[in-house]
């Protein structure tokens, strides 16, 4: 049987706050419990990398179209490649022994410490993991990228970060280790506008 855990890190405004100077951060997460899934099919050879490739495109497409669906007035979640380098390096991260959680050993929010290095230090910053595991059943990007999804849309927390108004760009990473699989997802949007100042009465 396969088991699969998701987590999510919403909205995560990084430095969006200033107080005396110094940027502050706000993390909320969510954690949902593992699921069982259907029966065993034979083993077959993969090229892994083609496999991890076509589950990310498989990924962004459904992705999109929830996103149409349900917030069709959120802009569209550009494919931006230093978001997607950045979630194949979470996952593979992970997949090598990193905890399946959104800090590093730190502490600190590794995915938002990896996306201001190019984006700045400026703008809302999220990620939803997912890690699933069956020894049973040969690796399906189809059916992979059918799982993942439906699982995030299925938790508030995930749900949020896709629908979010706030995210414009993002980046799929998926890595397969073994019977381990681990997809990312990881959002990027520009920080608000500052609001102009109020014209005095003449």
């Amino acid at each position: 049987m396969a088991a699969i855990e998701w987590d999510s890190l919403l909205s995560i405004n990084s430095v969006v706050i200033k107080k005396a100077g110094r940027p502050f951060a706000f993390a909320f997460g969510l954690i949902i419990a593992a699921a069982t899934l259907g029966q065993a099919q034979p083993l077959r050879a993969i090229d892994v990398a083609a496999e991890e490739r076509s589950a990310e495109a498989l990924i962004v497409e459904r992705i999109n179209t929830e996103r149409a669906r349900l917030a069709p007035d959120a802009r569209a979640l550009t494919a931006d490649a230093a978001l997607v380098h950045v979630a194949r390096r979470r996952s593979r991260a992970m997949a090598e022994g990193a905890p399946f959680a959104h800090e590093d050993e730190n502490g600190r929010f590794a995915a938002a410490d990896l996306v201001h290095k190019d984006f700045g230090p400026y703008g809302a910053v999220g990620e939803n993991i997912m890690m699933e595991r069956d020894s049973s059943r040969a690796f399906q990007a189809e059916a992979f990228a059918r799982r993942a999804v439906a699982g995030w849309m299925s938790s508030d927390g995930h749900r949020a970060n896709i629908l979010s108004r706030d995210f414009d760009r993002s980046g799929i990473g998926v890595a397969i280790r073994g019977s381990y699989v681990y997809a990312t997802q990881v959002f990027w949007g520009p920080p608000p506008k500052p609001a102009g100042r109020a014209r005095r009465a003449p």
